[in-house]
């Protein structure tokens, strides 16, 4: 599953971050370039703050879990 997403703030990071530590499965952040950061990864999430994402949760991931965990961004 797949889900565009805008990294705005540092306030953004952490929240995202924190939600993805979180969760039973990895969320994963792919970049334009093609680059998969793991988003419990503070540090590597700042090297992508300001940019248009994509959230990625793996196939096995519960869709109904993958969309609460989006409302709480």
């Amino acid at each position: 599953m797949v889900h565009p997403y805008k990294i705005k703030s540092k306030e953004d990071l952490y929240r995202l971050s924190q939600l993805a530590s979180e969760e039973d499965y990895p969320i994963y952040i792919s970049t334009n370039s093609g680059v998969m950061i793991d988003a419990r990864s503070i540090l590597a999430l700042f090297t992508i703050l300001g940019q248009e994402v994509n959230l990625v949760a793996p196939d096995h991931a519960n869709a109904n879990d993958f969309m609460v965990f989006l409302s709480q961004l």
